[in-house]
């Protein structure tokens, strides 16, 4: 039908109903003027038929005129010289049940007669009218078979409803709510309109019957409904047959159990608190596969699953005959050590319980870490550090290859690599994790110059006092600005801010300082890593979507974090120019017993190195510049695009 022709047949169309006559509504008297084309404010078209809709009004209602209503009695007359739409030859009226159920001139389908059926499809009508004609056949139509043609999904639409009652019921009060009250009164066993909203809350965590279905779907969008999650705090289970996973009142119950325990442990020797962290794990290690857990719910649990892991992968003593052979054997297994500490503390969210946290750290780790370090400074003053200066290292070889970009991530520690690597794996590339031994000492001045491509400009100075390296050519300090027209005189891109750059050859991008978050956040440290490793991948997938077929992610060093401080290293003033938290530099011809290893720029300027995890200026949670592992070996990331 045309434009112009569904506007007439609109036109032609009358109301009975309350006088608006915009919307060609009114009393019958003035339905009566308006067909006799005596109304201005409401025209007839020319060559149309005027219909008239009664609605409510059956034939009967008009056949005696005698017996008609007043105020339907101005159209009584018009049944004679007008025709009723009826659905047979015997004149009857239209119905609901007759347009969906006779054979000839309507639908044909099968219905139950029940009254529950015949109520449902009235309350559902609108929706029933827009389901497909095919759906409704082959079958006997009862009443759940309507109420699910708008409830096609009660599970998601009762947890929508607990997650928020009153805004629902607001929402579907002129259509939705009575089919939504006849199904839960039907199949759920509740009434949304009278039923205590706790007793509703007790059967989806009894999940018996229907409610299965409910809790299973629960489970997968649990993470939407954080209303619904918060009221289930108080939801107890009745009687002794219950399924515990099912209670968050249960959960925290447990994480109360555990909060008792870790607050006793401040008085015990360090052998009591690792067997009672084992008992504890092992009666409380299935709540990882409740549903609280994957919410976050259960921070004690997360806490006490990595702190059991700090003990399994520090209770072997850590050295070997070289400084090689162990820092492969870092790489193999301990490294998780080190990555359990940082996710104890980054699973400690509020300061009550970073501070227990750290202080079980400070007793099971600390010394762990302490020991490890003085075994790998030992081989380094026998054998030498591998990363010696003037070497070509992992992370800048192979610098030429096309359409590739170095993307720097300041402070990049081993463990957190893997971490990254892991993350890096939700993309649509491969990922291969090497090693670099960074240059010493491993502050960012020194090492991050080693790692770039213009390194070969580069030496250092003699007399200094930050470890800067200069040009070569000039003579000046090496600034973020002559890196930047290095890179440019060598053909190579520097990307700011979300730049992609051309992917036709060669770039540099920096993103995710977690050096200077440490040095701002100390103790707290952990707790905001994730969140800088997330900004990488996001920068990676940029990078990748944007066409760049290869990227390779470097770093300048890592990273000491102690939960309970770095001590402080004693040298003496005569020997030293300058005094850094993990290293100082020597005077020149100084004869000394501290360890001594060249700067990475001048072999002729010595460092030394504090001893152990100590520092010549203490009282840091995290700092570098010192000779670990976990300061000197660092990740190196090749990434390709997949395809």
């Amino acid at each position: 039908m045309s434009v112009a022709s569904c506007y007439a047949f609109n036109q032609a169309v009358f109301e009975l109903g309350e006088y608006n006559p915009e919307e060609r509504i009114g009393p019958a008297i003035w339905i009566k003027c308006a067909i006799a084309g005596m109304l201005d404010e409401c025209e007839l078209p020319e060559d149309k038929t005027p219909i008239i809709y009664l609605p409510g009004v059956g034939r009967k209602d008009l056949r005696a005129i005698e017996q008609c209503p007043d105020h339907l009695r101005p159209l009584a007359e018009l049944q004679y010289r007008g025709c009723w739409w009826a659905y047979n030859t015997a004149g009857r009226d239209w119905s609901v049940g007759s347009f969906l159920t006779n054979p000839r001139v309507g639908l044909e389908l099968d219905i139950a007669k029940d009254k529950k059926s015949q109520s449902a499809i009235l309350k559902i009508l609108p929706d029933l009218l827009e389901t497909p004609e095919e759906s409704l056949r082959g079958k006997k139509l009862e009443a759940n078979d309507f109420i699910n043609i708008v409830m096609d999904d009660p599970a998601k639409d009762i947890l929508g409803w607990l997650n928020n009652p009153e805004d629902k019921k607001a929402l579907w009060k002129d259509s939705k709510w009575p089919i939504f009250t006849q199904a839960c009164v039907g199949s759920f066993g509740f009434d949304p309109d009278k039923s205590a909203i706790e007793s509703v809350l007790l059967k989806l965590c009894e999940a018996e019957g229907e409610w299965l279905k409910v809790w299973q779907r629960f489970e997968d969008t649990a993470h939407n409904l954080p209303l619904l999650v918060k009221q289930l705090n108080s939801i107890k289970p009745d009687g002794l047959a219950f399924n515990a996973s099912h209670f968050l009142a249960e959960n925290l119950k447990d994480e109360n159990e555990l909060a008792v325990h870790f607050k006793d442990f401040a008085a015990q020797d360090v052998a009591a608190i690792k067997q009672q962290l084992f008992d504890l794990f092992e009666r409380q290690a299935t709540r990882k596969s409740w549903l609280w857990y994957r919410l976050g719910l259960s921070p004690w649990l997360a806490i006490l699953e990595q702190l059991v892991s700090v003990i399994e992968n520090t209770k072997i003593a850590f050295t070997g005959p070289s400084v090689e052979a162990m820092a492969e054997s870092y790489k193999e297994r301990f490294w998780q050590a080190d990555a359990a500490a940082v996710s104890a503390m980054a699973a400690a969210k509020d300061i009550n319980q970073q501070q227990i946290v750290a202080d079980i750290l400070a007793t099971i780790y600390t010394p762990w870490l302490e020991q490890v370090t003085l075994n790998f400074q030992g081989l380094v003053r026998a054998q030498g550090y591998p990363g010696k200066p003037g070497e070509v290292n992992e992370s800048t070889a192979q610098y030429n290859v096309g359409s590739q970009i170095v993307f720097f991530v300041d402070g990049l520690r081993f463990d957190t690599g893997k971490t990254l690597q892991q993350k890096l794996s939700k993309l649509a590339v491969n990922t291969d994790l090497t090693t670099n031994w960074c240059a010493l000492p491993s502050l960012t001045a020194t090492a991050k110059a080693a790692v770039t491509p213009v390194s070969e400009l580069l030496s250092g100075a003699q007399e200094n006092d930050n470890f800067m390296p200069k040009l070569i050519a000039s003579g000046s300090e090496f600034s973020p600005y002559h890196l930047k027209k290095a890179l440019a005189e060598k053909g190579w891109q520097y990307l700011d801010g979300l730049d992609t750059g051309e992917p036709n050859g060669n770039a540099w991008v920096q993103t995710g300082d977690l050096d200077n978050m440490g040095h701002k956040q100390q103790m707290k440290m952990p707790l905001n890593i994730d969140g800088v490793l997330n900004d990488v991948v996001a920068r990676v997938e940029g990078l990748v979507n944007a066409g760049w077929q290869n990227i390779r992610i470097v770093t300048d060093h890592g990273w000491l974090w102690v939960p309970n401080k770095l001590a402080e290293a004693n040298i003496s003033k005569n020997i030293v120019k300058k005094r850094l938290a993990r290293c100082a530099i020597l005077k020149d011809n100084v004869d000394t017993a501290e360890l001594k290893v060249p700067w990475h720029w001048n072999h002729n300027v010595s460092v030394a190195m504090a001893p152990g995890i100590a520092g010549y200026v203490g009282g840091d949670y995290y700092n570098h510049g010192g000779l670990s592992l976990q300061e000197c070996l660092t990740p190196v990331i090749n990434i390709q695009k997949k395809g």
